[in-house]
């Protein structure tokens, strides 16, 4: 079975807005090549059952600059290659939590060993201090300090499968909690400390007939029966309570449906959680915000929009705050907000910003894992603290319930994922001026490094893009980055399109671009309508039209780069994942002989057959089409259909999939292999066994060397 232990199984709710939830779906039989944050083994591998050394067991030594900026010049001198073997270096810094008394952070560093993830926790002084390793398992995750900050929880998979630990701060060796039957994803401390609530398997089968190890068949009922990065949804999430002192766990909630996340009254004598109770989740799943006792029985509701509530907290006196989306089932362009609860009713605040709430920039220098849910927590009675994507940034916010909204970070080179706070400190994993991930400590408007193991595995080869802001004729700004080959004259122009679509792209590149520009290519980058970060509109703006707007701003940087002298017209290359692969096929069909060569991964080409081949399909058709179902208007769905034009590309194309992924499935990309290679095209397709959608960022180390170098082949062939 799969080990699960990352507390936010990172999963897309909808087919192109990411949200999901802190445990999700175990149950699945897939071979999974990593945990979905990739913060682990990959699955199989002999997990090895290792404690805590009293005197701790590594150490940071690196001296502790004051701000981000002084650290980044104090990196590296000289320059280094990125190949795609760096990838074998990674090391990613993700799992934040604050000391009750603001004194220290401890967070996760997942690195690759002998060719496999491990995942170990760290603990660094907020003030001045060298980080000190903690955990020596080698899935140690989630972590969590006790309201006394004495003692951490967090969940690891030491004794064969994810389970919570408790850690003595003080010294000592860390010990199971309790042994549940199933998986766990999620611990969290009741505010007195005396109990622990999870999020686990419910223990009862949705769908399996016979032996649920060697099931005879699956007999399924519901549309939400698999996922992309968990596969078959065998059995719902359900709430568990257990003393902090160890006992048998006790399930509260009922297992026929999900519980996406839960959290603790202020007096400990209810517990939040969010799920969708109704018959019609079966089709679709929008949670809404739910209590029950602490020691459990008759669920009443809390709050609920016309969308979904992603995330949920209660502040000491008791007043209820949540993010989510107001919005009739949830659409992808719509800005995920904040609201507090009044009475009976609720009050939005920061609207006025017109950004979403949530980490929604993408690389794979960031950990998938950290956009859902969502963080949100109480600074103090009156203010809350939020991340906010602007642009291609994200940084966080604190919301006052007298209407306030103040920017803490007064950055435009920086992405924060991770956010946590206690003792009037706040504390971020995040990425600046396109460095590997850290600690940062925010303050006085600024970032102040603490941690220095997350970002020396890329300072050789790290490069800064340059910002740009290109004008369109429709009268709108995009923001775009590019990357230029160092010490050389550029072979190409690759226009690099983000998936989504209703994400972002950011100052941080993503690797295959440090290898493409270190190959002696020009990366462009942009974030054409349809991306987060700049406003509801701007998002909405391909909303049942996809290949429209969208396409003219993806042309409409090219050019400019072309006029600016920063490409040449006849060596012009795309590349593109998920949405990105759409639009790529979508060029290529409709621009034949504008583009040289092209790499597409995991793309969306047929509307119709995606329809029931994706974990969301049916939703699809809306989105990109306009058409609710696609036999109301067939004509239409083939139209926005990358397919339909594609036999007219000469461009040499490059596919690449992952064949586990049940967001975009294999067969999106046999049907353009297939085409093309009958029309005698030059066309290759390459297959990655059993990974899901986000291979690049999670999947085994090899295969994702192996994509890089592919990528990187492709274009020194053909561009």
């Amino acid at each position: 079975m799969p080990q699960r232990a990352d507390g936010g199984r990172q999963v897309h709710r909808t087919p192109f807005r990411p949200l999901g939830t802190e445990l999700k779906g175990f149950g699945s039989r897939r071979t999974l090549a990593v945990p979905a944050d990739g913060g682990g083994a990959a699955c199989g591998a002999d997990l090895r059952t290792t404690g805590f050394c009293p005197s701790f067991v590594g150490t940071d030594r690196s001296t502790r600059p004051d701000s981000a900026a002084t650290a980044l010049s104090n990196d590296c001198d000289v320059a280094r290659r990125f190949t795609g073997k760096d990838v074998l270096r990674e090391t990613r810094i993700s799992q934040l939590a604050v000391a009750p008394d603001g004194s220290a952070a401890v967070y996760a560093r997942r690195t690759i060993e002998g060719g496999e993830y491990r995942t170990r926790l760290w603990r660094v002084p907020l003030t001045r201090g060298r980080a000190e390793q903690i955990t020596t398992g080698d899935l140690d995750v989630r972590p969590r300090f006790s309201p006394d900050g004495t003692t951490l929880l967090f969940l690891s998979s030491r004794s064969g499968a994810s389970q919570p630990w408790l850690l003595p701060l003080a010294g000592g060796e860390p010990s199971q909690l309790a042994d549940f039957p199933t998986e766990v994803g999620v611990a969290e401390w009741s505010p007195d400390g005396k109990r622990v609530l999870t999020l686990a398997e419910s223990g009862d089968d949705r769908y399996r007939v016979g032996d649920t190890e060697r099931p005879t068949a699956r007999r399924i009922p519901d549309l939400t029966w698999r996922l992309d990065l968990v596969g078959y949804r065998d059995q719902f999430t359900s709430l568990w309570v257990v003393s902090a002192s160890g006992g048998k766990p006790r399930r509260l909630t009922e297992p026929r449906y999900e519980v996406m996340q839960a959290f603790w009254s202020p007096d400990g004598k209810r517990i939040g959680y969010l799920a969708d109770r109704r018959r019609e989740a079966a089709l679709l799943e929008l949670p809404q915000a739910w209590a029950m006792s602490a020691g459990g029985g008759r669920s009443t509701r809390l709050a609920s929009l016309r969308g979904e509530i992603a995330a949920a907290a209660w502040s000491s006196p008791g007043r209820l705050a949540f993010l989510g989306t107001d919005e009739e089932h949830a659409p992808g362009w719509a800005n995920i907000g904040l609201w507090v609860q009044q009475g009976r009713s609720s009050r939005r605040l920061g609207a006025e910003l017109d950004r979403t709430f949530c980490f929604l920039v993408a690389s794979d220098l960031y950990d998938f894992s950290a956009r859902f849910p969502p963080p949100l927590i109480w600074l103090d009675d009156e203010n809350l603290l939020a991340l906010v994507t602007d642009g291609g940034t994200c940084v966080p916010y604190r919301f006052g319930l007298d209407g306030s909204a103040e920017r803490l970070v007064e950055r435009d080179d920086a992405v924060c994922s991770w956010l946590a706070a206690g003792g009037d400190r706040i504390a971020v994993v995040a990425n600046v001026a396109g460095a590997a991930s850290e600690v940062y400590v925010v303050e006085d408007g600024d970032l102040r490094q603490l941690s220095r193991n997350g970002s020396r595995w890329l300072a050789p080869s790290r490069q800064e893009p340059e910002r740009h802001f290109v004008r369109h004729r429709d009268g709108h700004d995009l923001e775009a980055w590019v990357m230029r080959p160092r010490g050389r004259r550029s072979r190409g122009l690759v226009l690099q399109i983000h998936g989504g679509p209703h994400l972002a792209h950011g100052p941080n590149p993503w690797l295959e671009m440090l290898a493409l520009t270190d190959a002696g290519f020009t990366v462009l980058y942009g974030n054409p309508r349809g991306s987060v970060g700049y406003g509801e509109q701007f998002a909405k703006a391909i909303d049942g039209d996809w290949g429209n707007t969208d396409a003219s701003d993806c042309l409409r940087l090219i050019d400019w780069a072309v006029r600016q002298g920063i490409g040449d017209r006849r060596h012009v290359g795309l590349l593109g994942l998920s949405y990105g692969g759409y639009m790529t096929n979508w060029l290529l069909g409709r621009h034949p002989g504008r583009f040289a060569a092209a790499v597409s991964e995991n793309p969306v080409l047929d509307l119709f057959s995606f329809y029931g081949e994706s974990d969301f399909g049916f939703l699809i058709a809306k989105y990109a089409a306009g058409v609710d179902e696609p036999w109301t208007d067939f004509a239409r769905l083939l139209d926005r259909s990358p397919a339909s034009q594609l036999h007219r590309n000469r461009a040499p194309l490059l596919l690449l999939q992952a064949e586990g992924d049940l967001r975009c499935p294999a067969g999106q990309t046999e049907l353009a292999f297939t085409m093309l290679r009958r029309l005698g095209q030059t066309v290759e397709m390459v297959r990655y066994p059993d990974e899901f959608h986000l291979l690049l960022s999670v999947g085994r180390p090899d295969r994702r060397v192996d994509r890089i170098e592919r990528i990187v082949d492709w274009f020194e062939r053909y561009l």
